[in-house]
């Protein structure tokens, strides 16, 4: 913006004197507009002043384009964190639907995450999530570790249903094989995806989630870190005898019958997955 001021001072703009404070970024390009067609280039000048002031201009409109997008976007998010439908945007995204201001939504954050060269597409934004997840879920997963060795330990006092016999199956098989980033991630989802199973059963039954306090502990130190992330985890930490010797990876022994897809794991008043 100095330089554009300079530039200004050398084509002879009229209302030089009136031109804004460089902290005013909009009345800056509000002013270089409105008298780019007095300014004249200067004979004894070696530079292009009109044409380097416009080029100038427009780096400055496409970095407050930036700013806002990046702006409006964490309005959006700050609105939808707490609650409010994507049908309440629509106004002030300038579009006529709850998708439309979903996907305008997507396309922004696409844009804030895009590497030079990618398509500003929401596709780009969810492969950005999905790795910045598998890093999230690989950072916590010698926690969750600790938490599988509990449940396992208590895997008896725990009401469980299809779902979550079936997670439970993958943490016992897995546990201890856990030797590359997807994998430890991996692991994490489904101590996750246990508890979320053990929870839903019990609220269909209206019964308790355990039958011994001890279980109802260890249960609620996986709750916590479901859903708060920071547990604090018992400075002994008993390993159980996961009456399995095969020691192999969900990978290498799927299911003949695996259940169909779960739910996201993400909680329904935080997720943007999906339009509300």
């Amino acid at each position: 913006m100095n330089r554009l001021r300079e530039l200004h001072e050398l084509g002879g703009d009229p209302a030089y004197e009136r031109f804004p404070a460089s902290e005013e970024l909009f009345l800056v390009l509000e002013h270089a507009q409105t008298w780019a067609g007095k300014l004249r280039q200067p004979r004894d000048s070696l530079i292009n002043v009109v044409g380097e002031a416009a080029v100038l201009r427009a780096k400055l409109w496409q970095y407050l384009r930036e700013q806002a997008d990046s702006g409006q976007l964490k309005a959006i998010e700050d609105g939808r964190a707490v609650g409010v439908p994507w049908h309440h945007f629509t106004e002030a995204l300038c579009v006529t639907s709850k998708q439309g201001a979903y996907q305008k939504a997507r396309r922004l954050k696409a844009e804030q995450v895009r590497e030079p060269g990618e398509r500003r597409t929401p596709d780009v934004a969810r492969e950005h999530e999905e790795r910045a997840l598998l890093l999230v879920q690989e950072r916590r997963f010698p926690v969750a570790r600790q938490i599988g060795r509990l449940l396992l330990e208590h895997r008896d006092s725990i009401v469980l249903d299809q779902w979550a016999t079936y997670w439970l199956c993958e943490i016992a098989e897995t546990i201890d094989d856990r030797d590359d980033p997807a994998k430890r991630a991996r692991f994490t989802g489904w101590v996750e995806s246990f508890v979320r199973a053990v929870h839903s059963h019990a609220r269909q039954r209206t019964q308790p989630s355990t039958t011994t306090e001890e279980a109802r502990r260890v249960l609620a130190l996986a709750t916590e870190f479901t859903f708060q992330e920071c547990p604090k985890i018992p400075e002994q930490v008993h390993v159980p005898n996961l009456g399995t010797q095969r020691g192999a990876s969900a990978d290498e022994h799927e299911p003949a019958v695996r259940p169909a897809d779960p739910a996201p794991r993400i909680a329904a008043a935080a997720t943007d997955s999906g339009v509300a």
